[in-house]
C-alpha cells in the first residue's frame, strides 16, 4: 500500500504548475529620477554622519568629538529649527557643555535682552538665588521659559561653584527689543557708583520701562509719542557722557562700559520698536545689526573670549538675505567681520511635536509636523537609518550628489514662535544650506519643549 505522500505527489505538482500558469508575474517598477537621486543621497550621507547617542545633557559627551574641527572658531552659533523643540534645546546644552569642557569656551550669548541677562548672570556667578523663580517672574518670552533652558542655566551655576573667576562660565545677552529690563539694570549698575544719580535716572526713565513703547493707531500719534520718549533717553545719555571719567575712576573703565552698553540697548530698543511699526525691512535691519554689535562688544569687552551663541536658525545663519530682504542676519554680520572664526551649527527635523502659537486660534499649543516636504532638504536628511545625528557640510560637499544638492536652493524648515498647520509649506524656506551653516544636527522625530 502506498502512503499518502507518495500517492499525492503528482497531484500536488499539478496544482502548483496550474497556479503558476494562472498567475501573472509582477511588473518591474522603475524608480523615478527623484527616487534614484534620493537613494544616492542616502548612500552618500550614511558614511559621513555622526550618530548621537543621546540628547540628555547629564550623560557623557563623547559622541560630540567630531566637533573638534570648531577648535579654531571664536564664535559658534547654535540654531534651532523651531522655538519650541525639546531635543534642540537639550542638544544645544550638550554642545555648550562640550565647548566649555573640551575647547575652552566660557561665554554663552543668548537671544535675550542684554540687561536681563546681566541680572540673571549674577545668579549664575554667585551660585545664590532661585533661577527658576527669576525666569518665571522676569522672562517674558515663553520660548526660553522652559525646563530645558532652566537645566542649562542650573548647570552653568553649578559648574561655577568653587572655581576661580577665570574658569567660570558667563551668560550674556545680545538682544535689545525691550526697555523693561534694561532700565532697572541700568539703575542697578549706577547705584553701585552714585545712588543719587541712579535715582535721577530711574525717575527720568521709569515711564519707558515697559514692553511696548508705541501703540498708536496712526503715524501722527506714533510720532507724537516718540517726541516724548526720545528726550527722556537723550538726557540720560548726555549725563552718562559727562560723568564717564568720574564713573570710571570710582569704579573701573570696564564698569562704565557695562553701564553705557546697557544704556545703548535702550536706544536700540526704541529704534527697533519704532521701526517695527513703521518699516518692516528697517526693523529687521536694525535688530540683526544691533545684536551683532552687542555680541562684538562682549567679544572685545571681556578680552577676546570664545563665545557660543544661542538663537534661531535664521538669526545665526550666515545669511545675506535675511527674511527675504537684502540684509545681513546676525550671523551674516558676524561672518562679514570674523570670517571663518565664526562657525554655525544649524538644526533640522523630519517630523514630530513642538510648542508654538497656533495662528488659527492665537494660543500656545503643542503643534505637530507630520512629515517634511518631499522636495525639502529635511526630507533628504530623514532618509538614512540613524534617528539623530550630526553631519559636517564640508564632508557632504565632497560627495557627488550632495554637492549638487547643497549648491542649489532647496526648501528647509524654519518655524519661529508661531505655526499655521493649514499652510505647512510656508514654513519651508528655499536656501542654499552650504552657504549658511557648517554643521547640521538632524532629528527624525521631536518632542515639545516644556514651558513653565
Amino acid at each position: 500500500m502506498q502512503n499518502f505522500a507518495s500517492s499525492s505527489f503528482p497531484l500536488l505538482l499539478l496544482i502548483l504548475f496550474s497556479s503558476l500558469a494562472c498567475s501573472k508575474p509582477e511588473p518591474d517598477v522603475e524608480p523615478t529620477l527623484q527616487e534614484t537621486i534620493e537613494q544616492n543621497l542616502k548612500i552618500e550621507l550614511t558614511p559621513t554622519l555622526h550618530p548621537l547617542s543621546t540628547t540628555d545633557p547629564s550623560l557623557p559627551i563623547n559622541d560630540l568629538a567630531f566637533l573638534g574641527n570648531l577648535d579654531n572658531a571664536k564664535i559658534v552659533g547654535m540654531g534651532e529649527a523651531t522655538h519650541g523643540t525639546r531635543e534642540f534645546f537639550q542638544m544645544k546644552h550638550r554642545i555648550f557643555k562640550y565647548l566649555v569642557e573640551k575647547q575652552g569656551f566660557r561665554y554663552l550669548a543668548f537671544e535675550y535682552d542684554l540687561g536681563g541677562c546681566m541680572a540673571l548672570n549674577e545668579l549664575i556667578q554667585s551660585g545664590q538665588g532661585d533661577i527658576k523663580a527669576w525666569m518665571a517672574q522676569q522672562m517674558y518670552f515663553w520660548t526660553w521659559r522652559t525646563e530645558e533652558v532652566l537645566q542649562l542655566f542650573l548647570w552653568m551655576q553649578d559648574y561655577n561653584r568653587n572655581k576661580p573667576d577665570s574658569e567660570k562660565v558667563h551668560l550674556v545677552g545680545v538682544d535689545c527689543q525691550f526697555t523693561k529690563q534694561a532700565v532697572p539694570q541700568l539703575v542697578s549698575l549706577l547705584s553701585r557708583y552714585d545712588s543719587d544719580f541712579a535715582a535721577e535716572v530711574s525717575s527720568q526713565l521709569s515711564s519707558i520701562a515697559k514692553l511696548e513703547l508705541y501703540k498708536g493707531e496712526n503715524f501722527n500719534s506714533i510720532q507724537q509719542a516718540r517726541n516724548g520718549v526720545l528726550p527722556q533717553i537723550q538726557v540720560v545719555g548726555r549725563a552718562l557722557n559727562e560723568r564717564a571719567a568720574s564713573i570710571a575712576q570710582l569704579t573701573s573703565a570696564a564698569h562704565y562700559q557695562q553701564i553705557f552698553r546697557v544704556y545703548e540697548t535702550i536706544v536700540q530698543a526704541e529704534i527697533i520698536q519704532y521701526n517695527q511699526i513703521i518699516n518692516t525691512k528697517t526693523f529687521y535691519t536694525f535688530r540683526e545689526k544691533y545684536m551683532a554689535e552687542n555680541l562684538d562688544w562682549i567679544f572685545t569687552q571681556y578680552g577676546n573670549v570664545k563665545i557660543a551663541l544661542w538663537a534661531h536658525n535664521e538669526h545665526v545663519a550666515k545669511n545675506e538675505n535675511f527674511a527675504n530682504f537684502s540684509i545681513n542676519s546676525l550671523g551674516g554680520n558676524l561672518k562679514a567681520k570674523y570670517g571663518s572664526a565664526y562657525q554655525v551649527i544649524g538644526f533640522s527635523m523630519g517630523s514630530g511635536d513642538f510648542k508654538a502659537y497656533n495662528t488659527l486660534n492665537n494660543r500656545l499649543e503643542t503643534m505637530r509636523l507630520e512629515a517634511p516636504l518631499a522636495n525639502s532638504l529635511n526630507y533628504s536628511l530623514t532618509q538614512v537609518d540613524a534617528p539623530r545625528y550630526g553631519v559636517k557640510l564640508a564632508d557632504l560637499q565632497k560627495r557627488y550628489f550632495w554637492k549638487d544638492r547643497l549648491s542649489s536652493s532647496r526648501p528647509f524648515l524654519s518655524i519661529g514662535a508661531v505655526f499655521n498647520a493649514e499652510q505647512v509649506e510656508l514654513s519651508f524656506y528655499p536656501i542654499r544650506l552650504d552657504q549658511l551653516y557648517d554643521v547640521i544636527f538632524h532629528f527624525d522625530n521631536t518632542n515639545p519643549s516644556r514651558v513653565f
